[in-house]
């Protein structure tokens, strides 16, 4: 049998649906109807940022990896995001991290340009982003616990994520930094100088 089509007015869908739901249910008004649906809806959108908000954990396989030669790596998240943090080589040379500060979530950051720093007991690293866009997510953790990129700096040691601005502009940004591989090669020919 062929599906018969109606055209019905979405006001007088939920209008209809409500008066239904009050004649079948506990609901002494419409307000008392309204408002519990409005609570229910705003206990949904609360759940759902709680969900937004938990950090995201993505399988880091280092050999995927990008670097800067200022010793950021970078890896683009199934998102399409890139999450940035620290290598394990400035790590190991940075004794004593006692503070990561970063720009906050929703500034605009561009390649090569300072997005923030990390603090030790003797002086101040400069952290240079690998890519332009903006700052989407912050890792808290660090914020009390800024010793957990010397633990894990691929890890749970991340710093930052950052949406692009554009794909393209991405791909182009990305072509610049380099491979696991080459970054090894690069540390061992600062070693020499």
């Amino acid at each position: 049998m062929p599906t018969k089509w109606k055209t019905v007015s979405v006001r007088e869908e939920l209008w209809g649906a409500a008066e239904r739901t009050l004649e079948t249910s506990h609901y002494r008004s419409l307000s008392e109807f309204v408002s519990e649906a409005i609570r229910l809806r705003l206990h949904e959108l609360k759940q759902g940022r709680e969900v937004l908000e938990r950090p995201t954990e993505y399988p880091v396989i280092r050999e995927r990896l990008l670097y800067t030669q200022r010793h950021i790596w970078a890896m683009v998240t199934p998102g399409g995001n890139v999450r940035v943090g620290l290598s394990d080589y400035a790590q190991r040379h940075l004794n004593g991290i006692s503070g990561i500060q970063t720009k906050p979530v929703g500034s605009e950051v561009k390649r090569k340009e300072p997005f923030g720093v990390v603090q030790t007991w003797m002086f101040m690293f400069d952290l240079y982003s690998p890519v332009s866009g903006k700052i989407i997510q912050i890792n808290k953790v660090l914020q009390d616990e800024p010793f957990t990129i010397s633990k894990d700096p691929h890890k749970a040691g991340w710093i930052a994520e950052i949406k692009p601005n554009d794909q393209i502009t991405l791909e182009d940004e990305l072509r610049d930094l380099m491979s696991l591989h080459q970054y090894k090669m690069w540390l061992m020919k600062l070693g020499r100088r």
